[in-house]
């Protein structure tokens, strides 16, 4: 690799750590704090990122996610796999609750602007494919579109939607939180007659 091309992925990686020191801190994100964060000019970064919302979204994209394998490696019995899944991205979604809201809020400015057809399926879907790989044993006795509906229901119970739901709308601190989403989940679980 060429010492520039190293330079700007390195000159992109401080900007998008910047944006999201800027988000863990809970101010606003705006291009001009990154680059302030990051200790890079300010027409440095807009070379980078346009607009704070090109730059939110990359800043949570760029955040470490592991694996849906990882998430779920040394978890025995699909219940208890799939209150993994649903601890893991409760607790991923607390921990980095400023940069999910920022992603959320990018992605309904872009849903608004596209038009109907290209709505669907814009955002990425790690949650369902942990849910699925958490529910591979159910495969046989629910057959696919059966697994299909409660992988999508579990992905419904999960993320940033649930966390605005849990503690915007409800009022819930971060342990009562969990307690009401795995309630959920066993909820969803028994539904469908998983043990």
């Amino acid at each position: 690799m060429a010492p520039r091309t190293r330079q700007k992925q390195r000159t992109r990686a401080a900007l998008l750590k910047g944006a999201r020191d800027v988000l863990d801190r809970g101010e606003a994100l705006t291009v001009q704090a990154a680059a302030d964060a990051a200790g890079i000019s300010k027409a440095t970064a807009y070379r980078y990122f346009p607009d704070p919302g090109s730059l939110a979204a990359e800043a949570m994209l760029d955040i470490d996610m592991p694996t849906a394998d990882r998430i779920l490696e040394g978890i025995a019995g699909t219940r208890a796999r799939a209150q993994r899944v649903r601890g893991f991205y409760l607790d991923f979604t607390f921990e980095h609750e400023a940069q999910f809201r920022a992603y959320l809020a990018q992605t309904m400015r872009d849903w608004a602007a596209r038009s109907q057809e290209a709505r669907r399926g814009m955002r990425g879907a790690r949650r369902v494919a942990a849910f699925e790989l958490a529910l591979t044993s159910e495969r046989p006795r629910l057959g696919p579109e059966g697994l299909r509906e409660l992988v999508q229901c579990l992905s419904t119970a999960t993320g940033i939607e649930q966390l605005i739901a849990l503690s915007d709308v409800c009022g819930l601190d971060r342990a009562a939180a969990d307690r009401v989403s795995a309630r959920v989940v066993d909820a969803l679980l028994d539904s469908y007659g998983v043990s």
